[in-house]
C-alpha cells in the first residue's frame, strides 16, 4: 500500500479550500472572499515546494475559474466566464519566455557561449582572483540581454568546467554570479521576467528603465566586487602553472560545434540586441508602442527554428515548459484578484498607511516587496504588486525591489539562485544554504539601502 504523501495531503487541503470557497459564494454571496480563499490556498501549496508548483498553479487557475463561473450561475455581478479570466494572462510575457528559451537553446548548441567564455577566461591567465572578476563582468554584461535563468544556464556550466580544470572551488563563483545576475538585470526589461511583467502591467518605458537604472547597476557592481573579493579571499588559492597552460592552450575555436550554427547564432544575438535597443522607439504615427521585446524575440526565434530544420523539435523540447505553464497559472490567479476588486482594495489600504508622501511610498515599495521576495518567488510578488505600483506611479521601485529581494535571507526568491544551487548539487559539491544566506543578505541590505537613497534622490531632482 502506498504511503500517504504530500499529494494526498494537498488533495485534502484543496477539497477543504474549494468547499469553503463555494460556501462563501453560494451561502453568503461573497465572491471576492471565495476567490481569495482559492488564491491563498494555491499560494500556500506552491510555497511548500512539496508538490509540483506548475501542477498547482494550473489547478489553481482552473479552480478560481470554476468559482467565477459559479458566480455567474448564481448571478453574482462579479462572476465572469473562464474566457474572460484567461484574458488577464500576460501572453506577451509567455511568448517572450518561450522565444528566449528557443534562442538560448539554439545558440548553446552551436558552442558560441563556450567559445566566448573561453576567450574571456583566457584574459585572467589562470589567476583565480582575476578569473573571478572576469566571470562577474561577463555575467553583468549578458544579464542585460538574457533573463536571469538563461544567464545562469549559459554561464554556470562553463564556470564549473573551467574551475574544475584549474582545480579551483567553483562554489564562490556560482554564488557571486547568481547575485550579480540578479541586480545586473535591473536596468533591462528583458533581464528578468519580473521586469517584463511589471513593465507590461504599468506600461513602463523600456528606454526610461535602462537610462534610470544603468548607473545604479554599475554602482552596485562596484560596491559588491570588493566585498566579494574580501569574503572569498581564502577560497582562491594559487593554480599550478602547468595546469593553467594546459587549460588555456586550448583553441577557443574548438568549442564551435558547427560553423553554420555558430554564425547564425552570432547574427541572431546581434539582431536581438539591436531589436531590444531600438525596437521600442520605432513608433509610427499615433502608435503607443514600437517593436516590443516579445515580438523581436519571437521573430528571431522563428527564424532560428526555420533554419534548424530537422533539429527544430529538439530545440522546442528544451524549452522550460514547466516555467511557462507555471506563469500561465499565476497570471490567471492574479487576474482573478483584479476581477474581484482585491488589487484596488490593497492599493487603498497601502495608500491609507503611507499617504501621499512620495518618499514614504518609495521606501515602502522597495522594502516590503523585497522582504516578500526573500521568502516567495519574486515573480508572484511582482504579479500581485505591479498594479499597486502603477496606482502609486512608482513601478521603478518595485522593479528594483523584487530583483534585489531575490537574494536576501534565503536563496529561494530568485530562480537564478536555485539554478546555481542545483548545478552545484549535480557536481556532488553543493552550495550550503547558510553560505548563500550570509553573503546574499549582507549585500542585499547594502543594495536596498543604496537603491532607496538613489530612488529618493531621483524623486528630489527629477520628480521621478
Amino acid at each position: 500500500m502506498r504511503k500517504i504523501g504530500w499529494e494526498i495531503i494537498a488533495t485534502i487541503f484543496i477539497a477543504i479550500m474549494v468547499t469553503t470557497s463555494l460556501i462563501l459564494l453560494i451561502s453568503f454571496q461573497n465572491l471576492p472572499m471565495a476567490v481569495l480563499v482559492i488564491f491563498i490556498g494555491s499560494y500556500i501549496l506552491i510555497s511548500t515546494e512539496k508538490i509540483n508548483r506548475t501542477a498547482m498553479s494550473l489547478l489553481g487557475v482552473a479552480l478560481v475559474g470554476f468559482v467565477l463561473y459559479v458566480g455567474q450561475v448564481v448571478q453574482n455581478p462579479l462572476g465572469v466566464s473562464f474566457a474572460e479570466l484567461i484574458e488577464h494572462v500576460e501572453w506577451d510575457t509567455i511568448i517572450f519566455i518561450i522565444a528566449m528559451s528557443i534562442i538560448v537553446s539554439v545558440a548553446a548548441a552551436s558552442g558560441i557561449f563556450q567559445y566566448i567564455a573561453l576567450r574571456i577566461a583566457a584574459r585572467s591567465e589562470g589567476d583565480p582572483k582575476q578569473l573571478f572578476i572576469v566571470f562577474l563582468v561577463f555575467i553583468s554584461g549578458i544579464s542585460l540581454f538574457f533573463d536571469t535563468v538563461s544567464t545562469m544556464l549559459i554561464a554556470a556550466p562553463l564556470t564549473i568546467e573551467i574551475c574544475k580544470a584549474l582545480e579551483i572551488d567553483f562554489k564562490p563563483f556560482l554564488v557571486a554570479e547568481a547575485i550579480v545576475c540578479n541586480f545586473s538585470s535591473i536596468p533591462s526589461v528583458v533581464g528578468a521576467v519580473p521586469n517584463l511583467v511589471i513593465a507590461g502591467e504599468t506600461e513602463l518605458d523600456v528606454g526610461f528603465l535602462f537610462i534610470t537604472f544603468m548607473p545604479l547597476s554599475i554602482i552596485l557592481f562596484l560596491v559588491s566586487l570588493p566585498i566579494f573579493l574580501r569574503w572569498y579571499s581564502s577560497s582562491f588559492g594559487v593554480t599550478d602553472e602547468h595546469r593553467v597552460d594546459a587549460v588555456f592552450s586550448i583553441d577557443p575555436a574548438t568549442m564551435i560545434k558547427d560553423r553554420w550554427d555558430f554564425n547564425i547564432s552570432a547574427a541572431a544575438i546581434v539582431f536581438l540586441v539591436i531589436g531590444f535597443a531600438l525596437g521600442p522607439s520605432l513608433r509610427v504615427g499615433g502608435m503607443e508602442k514600437g517593436l516590443t521585446p516579445p515580438m523581436v524575440a519571437l521573430i528571431i526565434a522563428g527564424f532560428l527554428l526555420l533554419l534548424a530544420h530537422e533539429r527544430a523539435n529538439e530545440f522546442l523540447n528544451r524549452i522550460g515548459w514547466p516555467t511557462v505553464f507555471f506563469l500561465v497559472g499565476l497570471f490567471g490567479l492574479v487576474g482573478a484578484l483584479d476581477i474581484t476588486g482585491w488589487i484596488n482594495f490593497l492599493a487603498d489600504v497601502f495608500n491609507a498607511i503611507i499617504g501621499d508622501n512620495p518618499i514614504l511610498q518609495t521606501v515602502f515599495l522597495v522594502w516590503i516587496p523585497a522582504m516578500l521576495s526573500a521568502f516567495l518567488d519574486n515573480l508572484p510578488v511582482s504579479l500581485v504588486l505591479a498594479p499597486i505600483a502603477e496606482i502609486f506611479g512608482n513601478p521603478l521601485a518595485l522593479v528594483f525591489a523584487v530583483n534585489v529581494g531575490g537574494y536576501i535571507f534565503t536563496p529561494l526568491g530568485s530562480p537564478a539562485n536555485m539554478v546555481a544551487i542545483g548545478l552545484s548539487e549535480q557536481q556532488h559539491d553543493p552550495i550550503p544554504f547558510i553560505e548563500f544566506i550570509k553573503i546574499g543578505t549582507l549585500l542585499g541590505m547594502i543594495h536596498l539601502a543604496i537603491g532607496s537613497g538613489y530612488l529618493i534622490l531621483l524623486q528630489f531632482l527629477f520628480g521621478i
